[in-house]
């Protein structure tokens, strides 16, 4: 009896640690990483669109907001102009739903841009959905497109670094604990750039 009761705990243990998964259309991907590099240090913010499931979301579509109040630390949007978009996704979708947002971190002074979220974003975030981080930093080397251990999509392109990263809130709480997201394109990580 003891011996089944551990297997039924550790199948539940083995469920909770499952990664959650954000895969990334290939229109998604394009318009994450120019959205983000066009506003070269700066920080952009858009929101995703596509289908939640099971700790896994498949992002058909990143629409970046073209009215963000955007500055070298911080994107903000206006939620009156939220409220416009998700009526009209509600009504034209065909089964596509909000799955959450995605923003750019850059390099500032000597410090790179990262995909760990700040105190900021981790207080904005909306519990549930989930949040990508693409950091954009200048090339020292090029470097082919892979998702690394921890769950980073990264690779170079022009003159660009790019780390596509992701974290999710479950619930709002003191401190924001948060969840890492592993972010997977297949279309992209066969994808090499030349060496110079």
């Amino acid at each position: 009896m003891d011996s089944r009761k551990n297997k039924k705990e550790g199948k539940k243990k083995k469920q909770e640690r499952e990664p959650i998964v954000a895969y990334l259309s290939f229109p998604a991907f394009l318009t994450i990483v120019s959205s983000s590099v066009e506003v070269f240090r700066k920080e952009t913010i858009g929101y995703l669109v596509g289908f939640k499931g099971e700790r896994k979301y498949r992002v058909e579509y990143a629409i970046p907001y073209q009215t963000a109040d955007s500055g070298y630390v911080h994107a903000s949007v206006d939620m009156d102009r939220v409220s416009r978009i998700n009526e009209i996704l509600s009504k034209v979708s065909q089964g596509l739903e909000f799955v959450g947002d995605f923003h750019s971190h850059t390099v500032f002074g000597n410090s790179p841009g990262t995909v760990i979220p700040s105190d900021a974003d981790l207080a904005s975030t909306i519990p549930g959905e989930i949040n990508l981080i693409c950091a954009v930093n200048l090339k020292k080397r090029a470097v082919r497109w892979r998702e690394n251990a921890r769950g980073i999509l990264l690779g170079t392109i022009g003159d660009y670094r790019i780390d596509i990263g992701g974290y999710y809130v479950e619930a709002a709480t003191i401190g924001r604990k948060y969840d890492r997201v592993a972010v997977k394109c297949p279309a992209v990580t066969g994808i090499k750039e030349e060496e110079e």
